[in-house]
């Protein structure tokens, strides 16, 4: 009998082990390392502005991990040449680079100290308090920091750098809310911040606002860490082939970066795509061998291809350097269950069993090797654990099946088969539906609409409860023109999942083009409400409000749309054109000139700038200026 099957009764069943791979496209939302490293770099590019400070202040703010407690006072002793400075000629600036020398120091209490005096003798500086406030904050006192801050931000509006540290004070605070505010006032000042971009996109997608993080992120500056944000919000919006095109993208710029090399495999798997992340993933090994993150990727799609003549001899190497980590234990296991070394397979997968008592497949393919040994009652206890865990596979329930046989337990084997055909019918149903939707995804990228439609439409029939694939399929008939057929799809997904936030601006869109303008407005209203921040929403009800001649409704969905999202070139235009149709023109060519500071090219914000330029020069009447009407809502 082949390996993996069993007769059971009069049935005779093979199934392969299950190899779950667990990759994910993380979040990495906030790691504190990573704001630590941020701070420092806002920091640095503050403090070139003050000349005389000595250059070491931006070490102060590399922020180490958060102290907590309170260590005794410092002896604050700073160099002789900066000490004989505070005496002889005391001023805020040479107060200020003995705070910054004793930042490099990490005598944090001392820096205070220096900062405050500082700012005793120059009440009116923005710069130190701002130095204040991020001293306070690297030494583990957020609260105080906070309004340190805020004074910084109150003396000098405009600073970008005070607004990201305020905003990155607030979210280690909890207050998720202040916090994008701060950072959406930063990207107001500077609508190219990869910071202010990358840390609201992060916030966007923490709270599943995935619509809004790709909305926010889909004209942004080329930069590595803002397309992983926007391949996480594709991905984990269900957008797998969106997700591996930018990553391509970036990957054909920067072929040696291996976090966009990993996050690109990572999409490749959960696009099913696991050949594309193997070969990928091979490449990446070989260049950096010595990469330990790179080369326990490759491994783990090496197990999941059951490529076991290439996966063991990495196993082994890794295993070697690395003896504790849970997952070189889990693969080393699992290679060696499929090389029917199931001695070192027990060994390895009960180590990892110990450091992971609760990974579903550590325990499974434990019970595997120690069935293959038979050890049944151990085989036994390791699978019902694994079944414990994840009901859900099909695989644990026909070898809990087997060694239940194996024990004499007929009835128990019996029940644990029903199961796994059951469960084994779900998990056929799923990689068709899933199969078909990648093949939708592909075909509509190319340009095959109408292949892509009929593939949507049979994944929907293996997966009819899947609001994401009527989306998907509403999107591809909006391309043919078939805006019933469009209607009834979103309808079904809104049903599907309630507050379903770029269902209902579609869905908007939809029925705004056949003049169903009041209910157009519910679903506007609906898909704000499931997402606050979801600007091309605001922007949308915005438009059909000024439609219906409410300017001043109109004109704050305009303003919601472009403080959730400062780079949204259509909405200023619209906010622009709304504030002209009421002859406020001052504040019109301010709305332009924020267009024109994103997208220079834009024709409609050159348009409507020549037109105001007009108005502005001679008498014309507000009419001769296009309102916000003029612009249909819309899908960008």
């Amino acid at each position: 009998m082949s390996k993996g099957c069993v007769q059971i009764a009069d049935m005779h069943l093979c199934v392969r082990p299950a190899k779950s791979l667990e990759l994910q496209l993380r979040s990495r939302a906030y790691p504190l390392n990573a704001q630590q490293k941020k701070l420092a770099m806002i920091a640095k590019t503050t403090f070139r502005s003050m000349k005389r400070l000595s250059p070491f202040f931006c070490a102060l703010v590399m922020l180490l991990p958060l102290r907590s407690g309170h260590a005794a006072a410092p002896v604050c002793h700073g160099p002789q040449v900066l000490e004989q400075r505070v005496r002889e000629q005391p001023s805020a600036r040479s107060w200020g680079a003995l705070g910054g020398w004793y930042g490099e120091q990490k005598k944090f209490t001392c820096a205070v100290q220096a900062f405050q005096a500082a700012i005793r003798l120059d009440p009116g500086s923005a710069l130190m308090h701002y130095f204040l406030g991020l001293t306070l904050y690297s030494s583990g006192q957020v609260d105080a920091s906070i309004p340190e801050l805020r004074k910084a931000i109150a003396m000098d509006a405009n600073s970008v750098q005070a607004q990201l540290a305020l905003g990155v004070a607030l979210h280690q605070q909890g207050h998720a809310a202040e916090a994008e505010a701060a950072w959406e006032a930063a990207l107001a000042i500077d609508p190219n911040s990869v910071t202010a971009l990358d840390w609201l996109a992060k916030a966007r997608i923490s709270e599943g606002q995935f619509g809004a993080a790709i909305e926010l992120l889909s004209a942004a500056p080329r930069d590595e860490d803002l397309t992983l944000d926007l391949a996480l919000a594709y991905s984990q919006s269900g957008q797998f082939d969106k997700a591996a095109k930018a990553l391509e993208g970036a990957v054909a710029k920067t072929p040696g970066s291996l976090r966009l090399a990993s996050a690109l495999a990572t999409v490749y798997v959960q696009a099913h795509r696991y050949q594309d992340a193997t070969t990928l993933m091979r490449r990446a090994s070989s260049e950096y061998p010595a990469d330990f993150a790179t080369e326990l990727l490759y491994l783990r799609l090496l197990v999941l291809q059951d490529d076991d003549a290439d996966a063991q001899p990495i196993a082994e190497k890794l295993l070697a350097t690395h003896s504790r980590d849970f997952d070189v234990l889990y693969l080393a296991g699992v290679t060696e269950n499929d090389m029917q070394q199931y001695d070192a397979a027990v060994t390895h997968l009960k180590a990892a069993a110990e450091l992971n008592p609760n990974h579903f497949d550590s325990r499974f393919n434990l019970g595997m090797a120690l069935s293959h040994l038979k050890q049944y009652e151990a085989a036994r206890d390791q699978l019902e654990r694994a079944v414990a865990l994840d009901s859900s596979n099909a695989e644990a329930h026909f070898h809990l099946a087997q060694v239940l046989r194996a024990l004499g337990d007929t009835a128990g084997a019996g029940e644990q088969l029903k199961l796994f055909q059951q469960r084994q019918q779900a998990t056929t149903t799923l990689a068709l539906g899933q199969t078909k939707s990648g093949q939708a995804a592909q075909a509509l990228d190319s340009g095959q609409t109408v292949q892509a439609i009929a593939l949507y439409r049979e994944a929907i029939t293996a997966l009819p409860q899947d609001a994401v694939l009527h989306y998907n399929l509403a999107l591809a008939l909006d391309q043919t023109g078939d805006f019933a057929a469009e209607q009834v799809a979103l309808e079904t997904a809104v049903q599907l999942r309630p507050r379903f936030a770029e269902a209902e601006n579609q869905l908007g869109i939809v029925l705004a083009r056949e003049g169903k303008d009041k209910v157009a407005e519910e679903h506007f209203r609906a898909a704000i409400a499931a997402a606050p921040s979801y600007a091309e929403a605001a922007n949308n009800l915005g438009t059909l409000l000024g439609q219906q001649g409410h300017d001043q409704e109109a004109e704050g969905f305009f303003r919601v749309a472009v403080t959730m999202n400062p780079r949204y070139v259509r909405a200023w235009t619209n906010l622009a054109a709304t504030l002209a149709s009421e002859s406020r023109f001052a504040q019109a060519r301010a709305a332009i000139d924020n267009a024109l500071k994103i997208d220079p090219g834009d024709a409609d914000a050159l348009h409507l700038r020549a037109m105001l330029s007009e108005a502005g020069n001679s008498s014309q009447p507000a009419s001769a200026v296009p309102d916000a009407a003029s612009t249909n809502p819309r899908h960008d």
